[in-house]
């Protein structure tokens, strides 16, 4: 057992590595934008003193100080895009605390309270109530991300009543598509006066580009993976919605053998078919983004089987396919239809309807997935993200 131990070791070691560089790269990105920023207020400051026109309530504004819960351990969205803001906002992360002389230090000279994820708060009811009062009394504007319907832990009973609390006093909800919305409203009391709007969560770096063909060779040679026509990927955190084991024995169906699966995103006890063309089939553990990009970069399309009729209402798994510029295969559910259009190709919702969907299934209608892929990533991004992001802040403070 001594190779298992010093493997974990191993695990372990590069883990703690990689989260202090992490923590690191925001400590440095939170210093570079205080420097812009002092360098924006000194080109503000040098302009003509005598001038005696009035600033509008967004231009008055040097600096708006963003707030999100756990920030830098919680879910990577928000950290990505707090990467890209301008100069003008600087984000801060909120650690929970039930102590009132806690909360006020927390959140001095905070503009902006943004709640992505309700279960990173880690807080009650009472203790939500109480830091929901603190920020109105304070004047602290309230926006939220409507992600889900419910955390992905799946306690509707403990949960709802204290993303209703929120919904109730948010002064703006961003959205990620049209059904999300209405699905939101469908289950929550949102106020008339709130303001809504709609983000795409259809980030990419700038920086990403699709892999060559020598390239990918290199990666599938890494992996042990015979070249092979098309080669369907499935990658991410498990999920009560995603039907992981049904879309592998809708494939054990088909009689193809141009077609193969790495599948990367198996919950722990999980069992899959006995079929040679399941090149990889293991169970979920995080990745680096290297490593993850390099399992996307050997797919020609990746498969988001997410039952239609659950309390997801977005997946941040369209950004990755974008990134390396492939296609998705996806179910009749209503968020990937509506925001990932050509880019995505209908193959079923259970078993027998992914076997009959994956047998139709052919190389050209992959390749115009892909391109479509390819223009939706040519418009959308992080940065635009953040963009749009800054917007909604700016017309939640003048309202």
């Amino acid at each position: 057992m001594d190779w298992v131990q010093e493997g974990l070791r191993k695990i372990i070691k590069r883990l703690r590595l990689y989260m202090v560089r992490s923590r690191l790269t925001n400590k440095v990105r939170i210093v570079s934008t205080q420097l812009r920023r002092l360098n924006l207020k000194r080109a503000r400051h040098s302009g003509d003193s005598k001038s005696t026109t009035s600033l509008t309530a967004t231009e008055s504004r040097i600096q708006i100080n963003i707030c999100v819960p756990n920030l830098y351990y919680g879910n990577h969205y928000p950290r990505r895009l707090a990467r890209v803001f301008d100069c003008r906002f600087l984000v801060k992360e909120y650690f929970p605390s039930a102590d009132e002389a806690s909360i006020r230090r927390r959140l001095k000279n905070i503009d902006v309270f943004h709640l992505h994820f309700l279960d990173q708060l880690q807080l009650d009811y009472p203790q939500t109530i109480q830091l929901i009062g603190h920020l109105r009394a304070n004047q602290i504007k309230i926006v939220v991300t409507a992600h889900d319907l419910t955390p992905h832990s799946k306690r509707p009973e403990y949960y709802d009543p204290l993303y209703q609390a929120w919904l109730s006093a948010a002064d703006g909800i961003i959205h990620h598509s049209e059904w999300g919305a209405e699905a939101l409203r469908a289950r929550y009391k949102v106020p008339e006066e709130t303001k809504n709007a709609m983000v795409l969560n259809l980030g990419r770096s700038d920086m990403t580009r699709v892999t060559t063909p020598t390239e990918r060779a290199a990666i599938e040679a890494a992996l042990g993976l015979a070249k092979v026509p098309i080669r369907i990927g499935i990658v991410g955190t498990p999920r009560k919605e995603k039907l992981v084991v049904e879309f592998l024995e809708g494939f054990a169906r088909t009689i193809r053998d141009d077609m193969q699966i790495t599948c990367w995103s198996l919950a722990e006890h999980e069992v899959v078919p006995d079929d040679r063309r399941i090149a990889i089939a293991e169970r979920y553990r995080p990745v680096s983004n290297r490593t993850f990009r390099k399992r996307l970069a050997v797919c020609d399309v990746i498969a988001i089987p997410y039952q239609s009729d659950g309390e997801m209402l977005t997946t941040g798994l369209t950004g990755s396919a974008m990134e390396v510029g492939i296609g998705i295969l996806r179910t009749d559910w209503p968020f990937l239809e509506e925001v990932f259009g050509d880019a995505g190709i209908y193959v079923g919702n259970d078993v027998e309807s992914f076997a009959a969907g994956l047998s139709r299934l052919t190389i050209d209608e992959i390749r115009l997935a892909q391109e479509a892929s390819l223009e939706l990533r040519r418009s959308h991004s992080w940065r635009t993200m953040a963009e749009e992001y800054g917007k909604f802040y700016d017309s939640v403070l003048a309202g």
